[in-house]
């Protein structure tokens, strides 16, 4: 009985009554996301389960001691009985209010724009980019939506205090142990990122709220984490007035579609016979190669937002948050746009950056369901199913813009057991290599099996003739080329060449942009080369260069002028939009590589006599052109 009292005081029922914003955090949660929550695989299902005894540890100790103060309201000593009732209306006011508001309702306003919570970079990485926290401000809507979540944060403030006034009778003594431990630990947790507020969010609105807070106010403390990089909402760059010009053509439909951590040489981007794909050459025989597609990042985060805007790797951070992206070009053009994606994008706060794209139907991994492991994302198929939903519900002569943006094929590699053709095959990344990849190998089969499902049908529909299709992948990935497995550590072809076709019907792939295509046979292209024929298809090519950010070096690989000088192209492991500890930069110019890491020499590659980049030259090999280049965009 001593040892209970000590732990959880003499009231246990009354102690449990301070327990009661963790049970509203809760019933938000589940009224905002029940079915995502049921979804989560039981190892997120336990992360959860934690995140109820975070909360619970960061609001009892608090509410205990203002409970404590709430009972020294009628000590005889007037100075102390003034302290105590000035000490009580503080604590809620400084510390209950502010949480309550946006831990709740500023967090269901949060997660009605971006469909997740402010978590543990958004308040930081907002204030670094100055203009996004009035963009959070008015994504909330009108300022009803801001007078909603003040009020709500005012009611509750008066509920918790009602709790406390309750409870107060019967919380007398020293502090129970368990509240005092619990604190702590909640404490130590956020201070540590113990709270998943990044990956699946598996955690309460409060606790993601908070985990922000504690991490913004380590910044501060330690300087260690001081970045701008990230992603937030945006402010896109306003657009200057566009005239599409009159065109003999059809206005295509175009879909871009990207796929998830696969290499050039695991997927056939040329036609047969001069490769064979299994399941692809059924409807894609006449795919035409995009050339020697490169990635500038070997990293989905700055692959993605480079592709969608055609900045070079060296963009900053409020360019990255600024420029026009394909959606919002696509609608001056007079399209509807789609993004359907089974990635998960509430990894970083993904989210966040495509809230204001312009995007008509925005339907991630979260709506899709299936989402069983946060980097696998939702099974692809439903987001195949989605996407052709969405182009037959558009009303005919409505051109469209979309983007399917798969997932399956990052690590873990999700696989059919009945579809293994690549043997003998072993999940286990730590052993044979060959067997590991070929269960990668497993996975992409996979995909291209889902895509040859989902090309089969939209080339059924009566569109097609005007309907542009575009393939590619974020990155490649590396099976210990380098010694290392996955992706973001270098910058050679395993992780930067990836596949890319285009494949279309007659009207909207016509003879003369067939042609163009065929003219980058054999030689580099570029993600920035992808966004201006993106582009170009709306019928903006001539406006491309007065639009905000211009990316001089971008070509349309569908204009009649076809390829002509190789431009000079920057790639790096980091971005403006993600970190990277391991960063390497590089120059490339055709098959010439340069490479570095901050601090040390060049290394210079001839990619046409050593097409794996094992044989590392002087760095001036590569010519002054190159280390010029170098120099400029990543200063010593």
């Amino acid at each position: 009985m001593r040892l209970k009292r000590a732990l959880l005081g003499d009231h246990p029922r009354a102690l449990a009554l301070l327990l009661a914003p963790t049970a509203l955090a809760l019933v938000v949660d589940v009224l905002l996301r029940g079915g995502v929550l049921l979804g989560y695989a039981p190892q997120g299902k336990a992360i959860y389960g934690s995140s109820l005894l975070i909360s619970a540890g960061f609001w009892v100790l608090p509410l205990w001691c203002a409970a404590r103060l709430y009972a020294l309201r009628d000590v005889t000593n007037a100075r102390r009985r003034l302290a105590a009732r000035a000490g009580f209306f503080l604590f809620f006011a400084a510390w209950v209010l502010p949480f309550a508001t946006f831990s709740y309702g500023g967090q269901v306003l949060y997660h009605r724009v971006v469909h997740a919570y402010m978590g543990r970079d958004t308040v930081r990485l907002g204030f670094a980019l100055r203009g996004t926290v009035a963009e959070w401000f008015n994504a909330w809507g009108s300022s009803l939506a801001l007078v909603a979540m003040v009020v709500s944060g005012i009611a509750i403030t008066i509920g918790m205090s009602a709790v406390v006034k309750r409870a107060a009778p019967k919380l007398g003594g020293r502090p129970p142990i368990v509240p005092a431990f619990a604190f702590a630990g909640a404490l130590f947790c956020f201070w540590i990122d113990m709270v998943d507020s990044r990956f699946l969010q598996a955690a309460l609105p409060d606790d993601c709220f908070v985990h922000g807070f504690v991490h913004a106010v380590r910044v501060g403390v330690t300087g260690k984490g001081r970045t701008r990089r990230g992603v937030s909402l945006r402010t896109p760059a306003k657009l200057p007035p566009v005239v599409v010009p009159a065109s003999d053509r059809p206005k295509p439909n175009v879909l871009l579609v990207l796929t998830e951590s696969v290499r050039a040489d695991a997927l056939c981007s040329d036609p047969p016979p001069a490769c064979k794909a299994r399941f692809l050459d059924e409807v894609a025989a006449d795919r035409i190669s995009m050339g020697k597609l490169t990635t500038p990042s070997s990293g989905t985060f700055g692959a993605c937002v480079l592709l969608w805007t055609g900045l070079p790797v060296t963009a900053g951070v409020n360019a990255a948050h600024s420029a026009p992206v394909l959606w919002e070009l696509a609608r001056v053009a007079g399209y509807r746009t789609s993004y359907v994606t089974s990635q998960n994008l509430l990894f970083e706060n993904f989210n966040a950056f495509v809230q204001n794209a312009g995007i008509d139907d925005l339907v991630t991994a979260t709506e899709l369901g299936g989402l069983r492991q946060e980097q696998l994302g939702a099974p692809d198929e439903r987001a195949t199913e989605e996407m052709l939903r969405v182009v037959k519900k558009t009303p005919a002569g409505t051109p469209w813009f979309g983007v399917l943006h798969l997932s399956n094929t990052h690590a873990p590699y999700r696989i059919d057991p009945a579809l293994q053709p690549f043997a003998p095959h072993s999940t286990n990344p730590v052993g044979d290599v060959d067997e590991f990849r070929n269960h990668y190998r497993n996975s992409v089969a996979l995909q291209e099996r889902t895509l040859t499902g989902f090309l089969r049908e939209l080339r059924a529909l009566p569109g097609w003739d005007d309907t542009v299709v575009l393939l590619l992948s974020d990155h490649g990935e590396q099976f210990r080329e380098r010694g290392g497995l996955y992706h973001l550590h270098s910058l050679f072809d395993e992780e930067v060449r990836v596949p890319g076709f285009v494949v279309g019907g007659s009207r909207a792939l016509d003879d003369e942009r067939r042609a163009a295509l065929k003219t980058y046979d054999g030689h580099r292209t570029y993600f920035a080369d992808v966004n201006a024929t993106v582009v170009d298809l709306f019928g903006l090519g001539a406006a491309r260069k007065a639009m905000p950010f211009p990316n001089p070096d971008a070509r349309s690989l569908v204009d009649k002028r076809g390829w002509s000088i190789e431009p000079v192209m920057l790639l790096s492991t980091a971005t403006a939009v993600w970190d990277e500890d391991n960063v390497r930069n590089g120059v490339i110019i055709g098959e010439r590589l340069l490479v570095g890491a901050p601090g040390q020499p060049w290394s210079c590659f001839d990619m046409a006599r050593d097409p794996f980049q094992i044989e590392p030259m002087s760095g001036d090999r590569c010519g002054r052109r190159m280390r010029a280049a170098a120099d400029a965009a990543f200063p010593p």
